[in-house]
C-alpha cells in the first residue's frame, strides 16, 4: 500500500525563506544582510541552500546585482504569502501593539523609506506603521511628519536626516556608452526633464557647474520627483535626482550617472513640528541614525 505522505513535496529549509524574500525585494544580498543583521556571505549561502533544496535557480547573479528568475518570481509569491500569514498570526498574539502614522512625501516613502523599514520593524516588532503620502485617512493624525525644505547650504539643515544632493542622470536608451564623456554644457543640448516648474534642481546644478541654465534641447516639467525619474528611465531626457532615491536604478544600470563630480545640495528631509514623544521619538531617532552613518549608497 502506498504511503500517502510519500507524494508530499519535501519542505525546503524554512529558515532560508526570509533571506530569499528580502533579497528579492531589495535586489541586493548586501541590503538583505543589513536587514537580517548577517553578512552578505551568510545570505548568499542561505539562498544557495534554498536553491539546492528546490532544485531550481531562483536568482540570476550579476556584478553587484541579482534578479529573480521566472521560477524565483513564481516561488516568491508563495513565500511572501506564507511569511505574511505567520507574521499576522504572531501579531495577533502580541499584546499592547502601538500604531504610528507617518506622513512623508511619496518619492521619499517609495524610494528611500521602504527599502530601509525592515531594520526599524525588526527592532520594534510591536509597532504597526501607517505610511501616508497622499492624504490622511479619516481621523488620522500624523505622529511623525516628514517635510522637504529647499536650500543649498548644509548648515541650514542641522537636524535633517537626509540631505538632498542632485545629480544628472539619463537612461542608456537615450545616450550610448559615450554618455560619461559629455560635458555639463553638452547636456543642455539634450531634452531636459524638470521635477519642478521653476527648475530649482537644474539651476542649482548648473550653478555648481558654473554654466548658465539654458536648455537648448527643450524641456518637460513634472510636479513630482517620482514622475521625473520615471520619465528619465523611459529615455525622454536628462533628469535630476538624488542618488539616495535612485540607488537600485544606478546599481542595475537602468540609469547612468552623468558628470558625477557635480552634486550640489538642493534641500533636505526633516521632521516637521515639535519633537515627537514616545514611540514617535524612537522612530525619528531611527531616521537620524541614517545621517549619522552617512547613509552610504546601497550596493
Amino acid at each position: 500500500m502506498r504511503n500517502p505522505q510519500s507524494s508530499r513535496a519535501k519542505l525546503p529549509p524554512l529558515a532560508t525563506l526570509p533571506a530569499f524574500s528580502i533579497a528579492a525585494r531589495t535586489g541586493s544580498l548586501t541590503l538583505a544582510a543589513r536587514e537580517l543583521h548577517l553578512t552578505p556571505g551568510a545570505i548568499s549561502r542561505q539562498v544557495k541552500s534554498l536553491e539546492d533544496a528546490l532544485g531550481v535557480q531562483l536568482f540570476h547573479r550579476g556584478h553587484n546585482a541579482i534578479a529573480l528568475t521566472d521560477a524565483g518570481r513564481q516561488y516568491l509569491t508563495h513565500v511572501n504569502a506564507a511569511l505574511a500569514t505567520l507574521e499576522n498570526g504572531t501579531r495577533a498574539l502580541l499584546p499592547d501593539r502601538v500604531r504610528l502614522v507617518i506622513q512623508a512625501p511619496i518619492t521619499l516613502a517609495r524610494r528611500w523609506l521602504i527599502p530601509r523599514l525592515g531594520t526599524y520593524r525588526r527592532a520594534n516588532p510591536d509597532v504597526d506603521l501607517n505610511i501616508q503620502s497622499l492624504a490622511l485617512g479619516p481621523g488620522d493624525v500624523p505622529d511623525v511628519t516628514i517635510s522637504y525644505n529647499r536650500g543649498s547650504e548644509e548648515s541650514r539643515f542641522p537636524s535633517a536626516f537626509l540631505l538632498d544632493r542632485t545629480v544628472a542622470v539619463c537612461s542608456p536608451l537615450l545616450i550610448s556608452g559615450a554618455a560619461k564623456a559629455l560635458s555639463p554644457a553638452a547636456l543642455l543640448d539634450l531634452p531636459i526633464l524638470l521635477d519642478t516648474a521653476d527648475a530649482w534642481s537644474w539651476r542649482r546644478w548648473c550653478g555648481a557647474a558654473d554654466i548658465p541654465f539654458q536648455p537648448r534641447g527643450g524641456s518637460i516639467a513634472f510636479d513630482t520627483d517620482e514622475a521625473s525619474i520615471d520619465a528619465c528611465m523611459t529615455g525622454l531626457g536628462i533628469g535630476q535626482a538624488s542618488p539616495a532615491l535612485i540607488e537600485r536604478e544606478l546599481r542595475e544600470g537602468q540609469l547612468i550617472l552623468l558628470c558625477p563630480a557635480i552634486d550640489p545640495i538642493v534641500g533636505a528631509y526633516e521632521i516637521a513640528g515639535a519633537p515627537p514623544n514616545g514611540r514617535a521619538a524612537g522612530f525619528t531617532q531611527w531616521l537620524q541614525t541614517w545621517r549619522a552613518s552617512g547613509d552610504p549608497p546601497l550596493p
